[in-house]
């Protein structure tokens, strides 16, 4: 049976996407999500609670996080739905994009940077995610570039904007116009 409902993800992926600005994890609320529904599940006995979680296990892929780091409660959805890993969740749908911290690799993720309108010069803040990333400077850092295209108080999105979320446990880097996140590793 095909699981897969692309609007579903698409809503759930949209419903995370900057959480991290309130100081919660994407990562962290995907996984609670499908360990509360799987409870649901075995309140009421609703297979549809079991959809649900499968949708949210899909969005917390595509979004780039590693399937590993969930596998046991995913793995439990599977059991109770009575699927394999391997048929609801083929190696090329997993969206893990673990990124090295290499120079190349970032300014790629940072992509086509406006030198005349900018927070900083490519180089440079290719150089600054890379130091606060290996020395695990704890905290939240936005990078721009371009026009601005909206402002609301203090938020502001320009053409290209990114941020760098440091936490203890990882490091993920944001392209907030292109909705991807990748964790950026040693």
């Amino acid at each position: 049976m095909k699981r897969y409902n692309g609007m579903e993800v698409e809503g759930i992926k949209l419903g995370v996407r900057n959480i991290e600005d309130l100081g919660l994890s994407s990562k962290d609320a995907l996984e609670k999500s499908v360990v509360w529904l799987r409870e649901k599940y075995e309140i009421t006995g609703d297979v549809r609670y079991l959809d649900k979680a499968v949708w949210h296990i899909y969005a917390y892929l595509e979004m780039g996080y590693p399937y590993e780091s969930a596998k046991e409660e995913f793995q439990a959805v599977l059991d109770a739905l009575g699927e394999k890993e391997e048929e609801v969740f083929p190696k090329r749908s997993w969206g893990s994009k673990k990124v090295p911290l290499k120079k190349m690799r970032i300014n790629q993720l940072l992509g086509r940077w406006n030198p005349g309108l900018q927070s900083m010069k490519i180089s440079d803040a290719v150089e600054d995610i890379i130091e606060k990333a290996r020395n695990r400077q704890v905290g939240e850092y936005t990078y721009h570039c371009g026009r601005v295209i909206k402002q609301d108080g203090e938020n502001t999105l320009w053409e290209n904007t990114c941020r760098l979320y440091v936490r203890d446990e990882e490091v993920v880097f944001y392209n907030v116009n292109k909705g991807k996140y990748y964790i950026l590793a040693e």
